[in-house]
């Protein structure tokens, strides 16, 4: 660290006395001579001027250039001042100086002096120049050592899918080279859970050790070991440069680990995606922004018939397709689930639709779909997850039938009951009306044999008179025809409930088509009598001439009935042994666009705390074997599958109401 003398006046109160960079102040006093032992001199210009001759004493004795002196100027000095000081010192700066800046004019000041020694002596300039050369050269050396060591590192690495053990090996054999002694130098990577060294490596007492944590393997680490041979110390063992080739070497070693860790675990997630999509047991489509379908896993290309369809369009909202809402209706293009993600961006779930079958057919699926948005915020696909559930909606079909008929095999006793009681007295009728049928045959041969007597006219005079006084000919007469009224009556109402039963157990059709509204009401109640006839008392209240509603005539002849029989038991469990009916009214209006229609009993009511569970699927408040827990679930279904409303309110201790809107029947299924 060279010393350079502070000469001011007020020194301590306008400059620091201490220098960082390589040089060091020390305050001299106010005498003439200056000590000898300084480097260079800063100095007050008046102080300088004061003591010119000391000052050229000094910097003659250690040579012009080599013994620097910086004049210190007032901030205010002029031009004049500036020449005056110039004429003893080397430079001059004004006060107030920053100490990093002096010392960078410092620098320049001791460098000025040694190029000029050195112009003074050539022999020694050369051999010091020859010696910077030599330095240089062996820096520069080692610099392209490292820089093709890092070159070749890099060519490694860029060896795409080859082994890591292969990297490994290659990393550890190319450093040796890169170092000044690499006889002297070994090096491996332990990583993997083995070690992967350079040929011939030998652990030595020296050596270099830099973590590769960041690969995800917290004991990765990268090792440079040195022989110990050769003299020096551990210290000097290894370079400044060499520490940093290394440092290097092993930063992008580990960059590198921790890029096949994420690759080799991004191959997994895609190994896992491929796999998940060949095994899902659903469809899984993506489209592009036209609706066209541009991937399918193979269970989607299986339940859309891909292959078959080969040569059509591949839109899955196109026409090739002939999308149908569950009710049969033909979905408009803007109305499908691909449409709707598209022109919403938010997304659909179980949407249920049926496609069109190329062998013919149709094939029901339920749709959900997302859009997938681009860096732009616009949305550049949507995916889409597709099941078929054709099996599902006829084994549902097939349900919703066998639940009717357990209905029907539920209320088949009192049918039975129903019809059996006109039977009998249309039997009865039959049997007086047999007798009666007896005597007239016999009046007829008892007048007929009068007539042929010799005496026919007094005979055929008396037997008529008797029979004109007889009673019991009278009554049997008298009771002829309310016999053959009441048997009329008894045949129409037996016809009229098989008609009922034949219309209520049809086969459903698919699609909705127009119903009679009042016509259902009449049919369930002929099919139910039994259930609610020593219950309750029914009253129908249905206005005339309404239109025809757009239902699954089978259905809305399920939903009635359940709602009926529902009331009837409910009544029954509230007047349980007491031996009074309670009462149901029936009504239907039309009410806009729709009939509505209200089932209201005299049951006990619903309590608060149950009605939001009386649609749920075998929910039931009846003892075992009383209920199932369907009945009014599967009127829920039937109703949401409609598109009908249905509401309830109730009183507990008064009863409760049943609401069913009905959509009316469009013109095209009146015209069908």
């Amino acid at each position: 660290m060279k010393v350079f003398g502070l000469w001011l006046e007020d020194a301590a109160a306008r400059f620091a006395p201490a220098l960082a960079a390589g040089y060091a102040l020390e305050r001299i006093g106010s005498e003439a001579d200056l000590p000898a032992a300084r480097d260079g001199l800063l100095v007050d210009a008046a102080v300088l001027l004061r003591h010119a001759a000391a000052v050229a004493a000094r910097k003659a004795a250690f040579g012009q250039r080599l013994y620097p002196v910086v004049a210190l100027l007032p901030a205010d000095a002029d031009e004049a001042a500036v020449d005056q000081a110039l004429a003893v010192a080397d430079e001059t700066a004004r006060l107030p100086l920053v100490p990093a800046a002096l010392a960078r004019r410092l620098d320049l000041l001791v460098a000025l002096g040694r190029s000029s020694e050195n112009a003074r002596d050539p022999d020694a300039c050369r051999l010091r120049t020859d010696a910077a050369l030599r330095t240089a050269t062996a820096d520069l050396s080692s610099r392209i050592k490292a820089l093709t060591c890092l070159s070749e590192v890099h060519g490694a690495i860029q060896r795409f899918n080859q082994p890591r053990e292969d990297l490994f090996r290659a990393v550890a054999a190319l450093l040796p080279p890169a170092f000044a002694r690499p006889q002297r130098i070994q090096a491996r990577v332990v990583a993997d859970g083995g070690e992967f060294a350079s040929p011939g490596f030998r652990p030595g007492p020296w050596r270099l050790v830099f973590s590769l944590a960041g690969s995800g393997q917290p004991d990765a680490v990268l090792e440079v070991h040195h022989d110990g041979e050769g003299g020096g110390t551990e210290a000097e063992a290894f370079s400044d440069g060499e520490r940093e080739l290394t440092r290097l070497v092993a930063e992008r070693l580990e960059r590198t680990m921790a890029r096949l860790r994420d690759d080799a675990a991004l191959g997994r997630e895609r190994e896992f995606s491929t796999r998940l999509m060949e095994t899902l047991p659903g469809g899984v489509v993506r489209l592009d922004r036209s609706g066209n379908i541009v991937f399918c896993n193979p269970r989607a290309a299986d339940i859309l018939e891909r292959e078959v369809r080969a040569g059509e369009a591949a839109a899955f909202a196109g026409p090739q397709f002939d999308a149908t809402a569950l009710d049969g209706r033909r979905l408009a293009p803007d109305e499908h689930p691909v449409s709707l993600v598209l022109a919403t961006g938010r997304p659909v779930y179980d949407t249920v639709l049926s496609i069109a079958r190329p062998g013919g057919g149709r094939r029901f699926l339920s749709v959900s779909a997302a859009a997938l948005v681009g860096p732009d915020g616009t949305i550049e696909e949507v995916v889409a997850s597709v099941t078929d559930i054709t099996r599902q909606k006829d084994m549902e079909r097939q349900l919703a039938h066998a639940l009717k008929m357990e209905s029907l095999g539920q209320l088949a006793s009192g049918i039975a009951h129903e019809i059996n009681t006109p039977i009998q007295y249309v039997g009865g009728n039959l049997e007086f009306l047999a007798t009666t049928f007896g005597r007239l045959v016999a009046l007829l041969n008892s007048l007929g044999a009068a007539a042929l007597r010799p005496e026919s006219k007094e005979c055929l005079a008396a037997e008529l008179a008797g029979l004109i006084g007889d009673e019991e000919l009278r009554f049997l007469l008298e009771e002829t025809p309310d016999a053959l009224r009441e048997s009329r009556e008894g045949l129409d109402r037996v016809a009229s409930i098989v008609l009922s039963m034949k219309r209520f157990a049809h086969p459903d059709q698919e699609a909705p088509r127009p119903v009679d509204v009042g016509e259902a009401i009449c049919d369930t109640l002929a099919v139910s009598r039994s259930a609610w006839k020593y219950v309750a008392d029914v009253v129908t209240d249905i206005e005339p001439d309404l239109p025809a509603v757009s239902f699954v005539p089978g259905d809305l002849n399920q939903v009635l009935l359940n709602i009926l029989v529902n009331a009837a038991q409910a009544i029954g469990e509230k007047n349980a042994g007491t031996g009074g009916k309670g009462r149901i009214h029936i009504a239907a209006a039309r009410r806009g666009n729709a009939v509505e229609v209200s089932v209201r009993d005299t049951g006990p009511g619903i309590p608060e705390a149950l009605r939001s569970r009386i649609f749920d699927p075998f929910f039931t408040t009846k003892a075992v074997g009383k209920g199932t827990g369907q009945g009014l679930a599967i009127v829920h279904a039937l109703m949401a599958r409609h598109h009908a409303g249905l509401d309830f309110l109730s009183a507990p201790g008064e009863g409760t109401t049943f609401v069913l809107t009905l959509p009316l029947a469009g013109p095209e299924q009146l015209t069908a």
